[in-house]
């Protein structure tokens, strides 16, 4: 009987001690879930942070953003009134037949008549393209704008006594679009403003197969590009 409880005690001894291991694990345990949990949380937080600093730097982006293209909008509106105004202050170019004009929504389009600007096969500018580039210049130098002079002919080979100059219609409108150019310069226009560009006998806007349509063909183009400040620059 003795032996007996003995052993009883002894059991309830080594329970207890398990017991008291298995709390002691669950409590290890729960301490490191709850370390794991804080940590995750922390980063949650951090990250949470970090969302709101990028979405109050986009509403600022916006608002900038919104403010600038109000701005280039006002610049916009500006510029199209301006060459509306430069449209009627051609008109006198127009009327004499020196001029056509297109408004385009990219600018504004001036066609200038090659014989009044050129004699037939040469890239120097006459009396009377000189005074009809001079009186343009007089209407464009006080406004912002890229000037694009484009040289064009009409298909016609260039002949055997002009090839030596100009070996080819590219070369052709090229010398003539810079002549333009060069002269716009002397004349006052900014030269950073100024670009001469060849078309040759690429871009015809009438048919090359009669002498009315090869004329047409034969022709100096004036592109006017506004010129948008960049308000990042000021």
């Amino acid at each position: 009987m003795l032996q007996l409880t003995s052993t009883y005690k002894s059991t309830l001894v080594t329970a207890a001690t398990l017991a008291g291991i298995i709390l002691l694990n669950s409590a290890c345990v729960s301490s490191g879930k709850y370390k794991d949990l804080e940590a995750e949380n922390a980063t949650l937080q951090r990250a949470n942070e970090m969302i709101v600093e990028r979405d109050m730097a986009l509403y600022e982006t916006n608002i900038i953003l919104s403010d600038e293209i109000s701005m280039r909008d006002e610049e916009l509106a500006l510029l199209e009134s301006e060459q509306l105004e430069l449209a009627v202050e051609l008109e006198a170019f127009i009327i004499a037949g020196t001029i056509k004009m297109q408004l385009m929504k990219s600018g504004l389009n001036l066609y200038l008549d090659e014989s009044v600007l050129f004699e037939s096969g040469s890239a120097t500018i006459k009396p009377s393209g000189v005074d009809a580039i001079s009186g343009l210049v007089d209407e464009l130098e006080q406004i912002p704008y890229q000037i694009v002079v484009i040289g064009n002919t009409d298909s016609v080979p260039v002949g055997p006594q002009l090839a030596e100059r100009f070996p080819s219609n590219w070369a052709l409108a090229a010398g003539r679009a810079s002549a333009v150019v060069a002269l716009m310069a002397d004349e006052g226009i900014p030269k950073q403003q100024l670009v001469a560009v060849s078309f040759g006998d690429t871009q015809p806007i009438a048919s090359n197969d009669t002498p009315e349509g090869r004329a047409e063909n034969r022709r100096i183009e004036v592109r006017l590009r506004p010129i948008i400040k960049d308000s990042g620059t000021e």
